[in-house]
């Protein structure tokens, strides 16, 4: 029974509006598969617990616990699922992850108005062979952006690596 709650939600979820909804570039259907699904209609929630992990097109989400909230409005879904998407609140060893792009916090946050995720804590960023690590993350998926750190999180630190012979065929494609 419990799976086929987590199938239904994911799929119902899958059938959101992939315009609002976009952890990956190339956009497209989410899918959510976890341990354990509930679905709470009148809050417009949905939680996910148990090595829950969301793809979407090339990007994945991986994370101890996953809160989706949605708008409930169909019209733009064709009266079907649970509307568009609003935020996604990943929590306990988040994971975010791109071909290009590695990430890791303690709570991680997906805004869909903005297109950004917010990760906090332990942050560790890993792009195309270069590391960073700080208390806060803030990746702007529209733009490309990322920005590691605030005033009030603390200082970051960066290794960045250089192209030496033979390192720019190890690197993920996208990378130069």
């Amino acid at each position: 029974m419990v799976r086929m709650i987590v199938a239904y939600s994911a799929l119902m979820l899958g059938l959101a509006s992939p315009v609002a909804a976009q952890l990956s570039a190339n956009g497209g259907p989410i899918q959510v598969e976890a341990d354990r699904g509930e679905v709470l209609e009148r809050e417009k929630r949905a939680i996910y617990s148990g090595n829950v992990d969301v793809t979407q097109g090339d990007a994945r989400l991986r994370a101890h616990t996953v809160t989706v909230n949605y708008d409930g409005n169909t019209t733009q879904t064709g009266g079907t699922g649970f509307g568009s998407l609003t935020t996604i609140i990943a929590e306990g060893e988040v994971y975010y992850v791109t071909p290009t792009l590695k990430a890791r916090g303690s709570k991680g946050t997906y805004d869909a108005r903005t297109e950004t995720i917010l990760l906090e804590g332990d942050v560790i960023l890993s792009r195309c062979g270069d590391v960073a690590t700080g208390e806060r993350l803030l990746l702007n998926l529209r733009d490309g952006r990322s920005v590691l750190g605030t005033e009030e999180s603390g200082r970051i630190t960066m290794v960045i690596t250089s192209d030496g012979e033979g390192q720019a065929e190890a690197r993920p494609e996208g990378c130069s």
